[in-house]
């Protein structure tokens, strides 16, 4: 049995039952069965642990002031205008779906222009809308509609996005243990190769019901979403036919597609958001800083951040190939991305390099070329490994990773 209405074992029924008299020092009117199921199919039907979960959800929403939330808290203008996503009309079961450019969000100018705060408050209302279009459509079909589609469309995706993991994980877990049993299906459209090393990071704040409803959309992006999605409610951009009443292929009026946010919303107050906990170490005139990685797995991403004080500095990832005879020691090094100076004591320089063979990795930060001046430098260094057999449970064009990038723009 789903463990839904009109689908429950005898057990079920029961549990259910006993749930709401578990809880009905804190039921409210609108809490109905769907909403109720919702927490116990969350826990498996195990009651202890869906009240708790029940109940720190009341504490949660006691303390983000989530029911006043609509008429008290004003939205910044940079989080309407840049931070990606939307509602839009329904799939072919009539359940909402939300289209997310996540690839075109400016992360880094996103996190210095707002609090984290005023993000969880702004996903706070984007999900009790969500949540509010599953009770009109539920009225307005004459049926429970208890989940959402997402497509997500991740082209220009890079691991900047992941340069702030760790809040951003935190955020999905809160979410998930608020909000559960919300997601129907996820479809991730136009995957980089960096994806399999973005789900090994997100994969343990994800539940095993949420894993089994991810769907990788290979290069047959078009026919799967139709599949999905009838061609009307699909915005022309991804290859349905919906426009904005001004021809707006992408349906811009009621989704956000991002974009670089303009330095004018920066806060000086938070740049510690973006940069976190750097290392700092004094290159000394006329030498070098040299990092070296080991890469034992192949596609690995090597990512870094990095700012100095008050001059530039040239800045390069060289790579060497083991040698298959022990003792050699292997291949000259060679650049996999070339020196290059950056004026970091102005802008932070931040970037990535897909390790796609294996070897050793040497990152350089070369001031050999100062005779004079050393170099007061803040950095940030990772190897960020993928993980292929956790990988091998989502849906979909997962295979594509190893080999064959190809896909439908």
């Amino acid at each position: 049995m789903s463990g839904r209405v009109g689908d429950l074992s005898q057990q079920q029924n029961e549990a259910l039952e006993k749930f709401k008299n578990n809880i009905k020092d804190v039921l409210q009117p609108h809490m109905d069965d769907v909403f109720l199921l919702k927490w116990l199919r969350a826990r498996s039907f195990n009651l202890v642990k869906a009240e708790e979960m029940f109940r720190l959800n009341q504490e949660f929403r006691k303390r983000q002031n989530v029911d006043n939330l609509k008429n008290e808290f004003k939205v910044p203008e940079v989080l309407t205008k840049y931070f990606t996503g939307g509602l839009f009309c329904w799939d072919k079961e009539g359940c909402p779906v939300f289209y997310d450019p996540f690839g075109q969000l400016d992360v880094r100018g996103m996190l210095q222009s707002v609090q984290c705060s005023d993000i969880i408050k702004f996903k706070l209302l984007i999900l009790e809308e969500i949540w509010e279009e599953f009770r009109a459509q539920s009225e307005k079909l004459g049926r429970h509609v208890e989940g959402i589609t997402l497509v997500i469309d991740l082209d220009n995706f890079g691991m900047r996005h992941m340069s702030t993991q760790g809040k951003s994980l935190k955020l999905l877990r809160s979410l998930r243990q608020n909000y559960p049993e919300t997601l129907k299906a996820a479809m991730i459209i136009r995957a980089p190769r960096v994806f399999p090393v973005l789900y090994s990071l997100v994969r343990p704040f994800l539940s095993e019901d949420t894993k089994s409803k991810l769907y990788v959309c290979g290069s047959k992006l078009k026919e799967l979403l139709l599949q999905k999605i009838d061609a009307h409610y699909l915005p022309a951009y991804w290859g349905g036919t919906a426009t904005d009443p001004d021809g707006d292929p992408k349906c811009r009026s009621k989704i956000c597609f991002g974009g670089t946010v303009p330095k004018s919303y920066y806060s000086l107050s938070n740049e510690s958001a973006v940069t976190g906990n750097l290392t700092t170490a004094t290159v000394q005139n006329g030498s070098c800083l040299t990092l070296e990685y080991d890469v034992l797995v192949p596609n690995c991403v090597i990512r870094w951040q990095f700012k100095s004080d008050h001059h530039d500095i040239k800045f390069g990832v060289y790579m060497r190939k083991r040698s298959k005879n022990p003792g050699q020691k292997g291949e000259e090094l060679k650049a996999v991305v070339p020196p290059e100076k950056h004026n970091c004591h102005k802008v932070l320089a931040e970037g990535e390099v897909l390790c796609a063979e294996t070897g050793l990795y040497v990152v350089k930060f070369d001031n050999s070329y100062s005779w004079i001046t050393s170099k007061k430098l803040h950095y940030n260094i990772e190897l960020i490994v993928p993980s292929k057999e956790t990988f091998q449970e989502v849906k979909g064009a997962a295979g594509q990773f190893n080999t064959d990038q190809s896909q439908d723009k």
